[in-house]
């Protein structure tokens, strides 16, 4: 049988799902504790999908730390950098950058000028697959 529902997505740190129906046609809208500011779409819509099924139209967003480095990234192409690049960035700064693509795309990530702090600064890249920590 064909499914009519999209599920509960959950909830997102730091932030609140507002809206408790997850069926075909229903919306449900997403928004950020007080000194955090949502990153993506803060509203989804559960749509029919291929084969019978439904789905959310876009990924559940999350919350980000306001003044904190980082964004969304769409499209065939794109640059991420650190605040105030090439000069060095502020102590403590927490970026997190989101790449959206369709499933199925390839993601390639070219680096083309990349320093750490040995000992305080990490890279962690996550997906699909187990995530990976430089």
């Amino acid at each position: 049988l064909p499914s009519h529902t999209c599920g509960n997505p959950g909830e997102i740190p730091k932030g609140v799902l507002h809206g408790t129906r997850f069926n075909i046609g229903d919306k449900i809208r997403y928004s950020c504790i007080s000194g955090y500011i949502i990153e993506g779409h803060a509203m989804l819509t559960c749509i029919v999908s291929p084969g019978n099924g439904a789905s959310w139209d876009f990924p559940v967003p999350f919350c980000r730390a306001e003044g904190a480095c980082g964004g969304t990234l769409r499209g065939t192409s794109g640059t991420i950098s650190s605040p105030h690049f090439p000069s060095e960035y502020e102590n403590n700064a927490d970026c997190t950058w989101t790449i959206l693509a369709e499933p199925g795309d390839t993601i390639a990530l070219v680096f083309t000028d990349f320093q750490l702090e040995e000992g305080y600064d990490f890279l962690e890249i996550s997906g699909t697959e187990a995530p990976s920590i430089w």
